[in-house]
């Protein structure tokens, strides 16, 4: 019974540590966007793209909670790309 518990309270930190990430990309204008990232069979891997001046970090919502983390912490990481001349 206590193993249930322990990973309840892991989940809801997991769950405010993505929280806390999403707001600090939003706040160096990254967003956020999970979706189904497959296409006509096709799987594809997601990441950082510059669209209308406005930087979107897209995530396949199929990933685990702590793999959204990584995604994010990787792109926090990063410099964001810049336009292509």
């Amino acid at each position: 019974m206590k193993s249930s518990k322990a990973k309840k309270k892991s989940s809801s930190s997991l769950e405010r540590r993505l929280s806390e990430l999403e707001e600090e990309a939003a706040s160096k204008g990254i967003r956020v966007r999970y979706d189904r990232l497959e296409a006509a069979g096709l799987k594809l891997k997601g990441g950082v793209c510059k669209a209308n001046g406005e930087y979107h970090l897209f995530i396949d919502k199929r990933r685990s909670t702590a793999e959204k983390i990584d995604t994010i912490q990787d792109c926090l990481n990063q410099p964001l790309p810049k336009d292509v001349a």
